[in-house]
């Protein structure tokens, strides 16, 4: 059975043919709460959705397990709407805006992606198994045909090894986003626990990090909001 649809146990659809752009942000938060106080304080900041920018599609918030780093991402149904919004937001380059009022946070920047490839789990699509845990991982790359090529050989030498069904246990997806200026890839997976998104991380994403140089952290989610 479905579960009622509230901030908290609605989710992003990622790869939505209908964004053009992500922005994503990753806010530092006074962890002394565990960060739920900053990241609460963050879904809240966007308004209701029926007042956002025109084009803004989603707007979700995560925490870190560490409790120490807020991330938000929002889709947009155009670069254009996504400019004109930041544009009236102030100095930060991150939505929603009153992310610098956040303990700790400065002026937070967030970076526009386009959504590349997702691939997908083979977690059952139960409505009602929802995810839980997402590790989130940042890359530089020289520019977007460089990062494509990496992520295609990448994920060619992931298939060739594991198989092309990827029978990772409860792994949903895995979106492969790059940076519109082509300068950054961002890997964001969906997993219906933290204990299995772990499991992953240490056998396969850890040395990944290590040999390419990324920067990898698990989130959980707090609230997601769609436009009506």
């Amino acid at each position: 059975m479905p579960h009622p649809s509230t901030p908290a146990t609605t989710r992003p659809v990622l790869d939505s043919p209908h964004s053009a752009v992500a922005l994503v942000a990753t806010v530092p938060v006074d962890s002394s709460d565990g960060g739920l106080a900053a990241a609460e304080a963050a879904a809240r900041a966007g308004g209701e959705a029926d007042a956002w920018p025109q084009g803004l599609l989603s707007s979700s918030v995560y925490v870190s397990n560490t409790g120490d780093t807020v991330l938000t991402y929002t889709q947009w149904g155009s670069e254009e709407a996504l400019a004109e919004a930041l544009e009236d937001a102030g100095p930060a380059t991150a939505w929603p805006p009153g992310l610098d009022a956040l303990p700790g946070a400065g002026t937070p920047a967030g970076t526009p992606f386009r959504h590349y490839r997702a691939v997908l789990g083979t977690a059952p699509a139960d409505p009602a198994a929802l995810t839980e845990s997402f590790p989130v991982a940042f890359f530089d790359t020289a520019d977007a045909a460089a990062a494509e090529e990496w992520l295609d050989g990448l994920l060619a030498s992931e298939e060739s090894s594991e198989g092309a069904d990827r029978a990772y246990p409860g792994a949903v997806a895995a979106h492969l986003h790059i940076s519109l200026d082509g300068t950054k890839v961002l890997s964001f997976s969906e997993w219906l626990s933290e204990e299995q998104a772990v499991a992953h991380i240490e056998e396969v994403w850890a040395p990944v990090l290590e040999e390419f140089g990324g920067t990898g952290t698990l989130y959980r989610h707090v609230g997601t909001r769609l436009r009506p």
